[in-house]
């Protein structure tokens, strides 16, 4: 009886044991990987996998950034501000003012001894990283969003990888507001028929399957004039698609801080197009310019953009 006793108060010491061991190796796994320890040593602190797949690592947080691409300079901006010391195109962001241009250039990037480039894979920018690489730079490539779950990610990466993932969870934390605030919108209208969105302008119908555009107006709790109008996988709809489409609201978006733009001559261009004149959003006065700052940029502005939809189709 003795013996069984031992042997049941060895085999719970045992897993005790393990438990404790376990707890322990998770500890200083999150010791070593930040905390006090990461401080100390700054070794390996700053990384993300990228869009090549390549985990990139930082031994000091990045005071010197190149940001390659609209989007890139906006989210490295808004990121860590000053420390951006140039980029290749304005930030959709006008507040996010990076001073400084350089050519899309390696030896041009490379002069600026960056200790990071983030890239936007857009506009034959990834060309780029292989030779910024062999240059001996380090550079993040960032593939475009297509999701508002992706933009989550995207930023919470960056921010770790630059050494601001407080400020990347503040951004995100931004854009979930906004997204909560448009579920209040849509909870006191629920009761209203749902209606057909399209975001439209000069380049075409936006919201084609698999687009940053088609997942926004989910969020909206909207039907899609794009997949109304059968519009397929990387194409843009053209006017006869919404046209066919016949949305109920028409969202244009904007560069509205352009030099000489006119809110009503845009509108105009919209009520006056004989093409278009049986459109029950033309019909009803239901077209409305929203800044390309908040529907074209693909980072956390993009819950400013799915709001602003949803103040106009839910007419608050």
């Amino acid at each position: 009886m003795q013996l069984k006793r031992l042997l049941i108060l060895l085999a719970i010491f045992c897993g005790v044991l393990v438990v404790a061991i376990m707890g322990m190796y998770k500890s200083w796994n999150a010791f070593t990987s930040g905390g006090i320890f990461g401080m100390l040593s700054s070794k390996g602190i700053y990384k993300m996998v990228d869009g090549t797949s390549e985990t990139v690592i930082l031994d000091h947080k990045a005071e010197r950034i190149v940001a390659v691409g609209p989007n890139a300079a906006d989210l490295a901006s808004e990121l860590a501000g000053d420390s951006v010391v140039a980029s290749t195109a304005a930030p959709y962001q006008s507040s996010n003012g990076v001073k400084q241009r350089v050519a899309l250039d390696v030896k041009a990037i490379a002069a600026l001894k960056p200790d990071i480039v983030i890239v936007e894979d857009d506009d034959g920018a990834t060309d780029l990283v292989r030779p910024l690489r062999e240059a001996g730079v380090k550079v993040a490539l960032l593939r475009a969003p297509k999701t508002v779950k992706e933009v989550e990610d995207q930023t919470r990466n960056v921010g770790q990888l630059l050494g601001r993932a407080d400020k990347a969870e503040s951004l995100i934390t931004t854009m979930m507001n906004y997204i909560r605030d448009t579920e209040s919108l849509r909870f006191a209208r629920r009761d209203d028929p749902k209606k057909t969105v399209a975001v439209y302008n000069e380049n075409g119908l936006y919201g084609a399957p698999d687009t940053m555009i088609q997942d926004m107006l989910k969020y909206v709790n909207v039907d899609n004039a794009a997949t109304k109008a059968g519009v397929k996988w990387s194409y843009m709809g053209k006017k006869d698609d919404l046209i066919k489409a016949d949305p109920d609201v028409i969202i244009v978006p904007t560069d509205v801080k352009a030099p000489g733009f006119n809110r009503d001559s845009v509108l105009n261009s919209y009520y006056n197009d004989p093409a278009l004149k049986n459109i029950k959003a033309i019909k009803n006065k239901k077209v409305v310019i929203i800044s390309n700052e908040a529907m074209m940029a693909k980072t956390y502005h993009i819950g400013r953009g799915i709001y602003n939809m949803a103040q106009f189709v839910y007419e608050r």
